[in-house]
């Protein structure tokens, strides 16, 4: 399954940026895109990994529940 790396504008519309096979060559590309086009705002460019890019940006856009109570007071 692919990585797949996308931008969120502030309006939480998402356009894929591109997929990757590897980890480390999705993570340096979130990376390198966050460093370049926005410095103050780290959630601009998001990595997720599914099967498909539909999956993906579903997964993107949930909602989690906090998995411990540290995670729930940070909220």
């Amino acid at each position: 399954m692919p990585y797949f790396v996308f931008r969120i504008s502030a309006d939480k519309q998402m356009s894929l940026v591109k997929s990757c096979e590897k980890f480390q060559e999705a993570k340096d590309l979130c990376r390198e895109r966050r460093i370049a086009e926005s410095p103050g705002n780290p959630n601009a460019f998001r990595m997720s990994f599914a099967e498909n890019e539909i999956k993906a940006k579903r997964l993107l856009g949930e909602k989690r529940q906090p998995s411990s109570p540290l995670e729930e007071w940070e909220a």
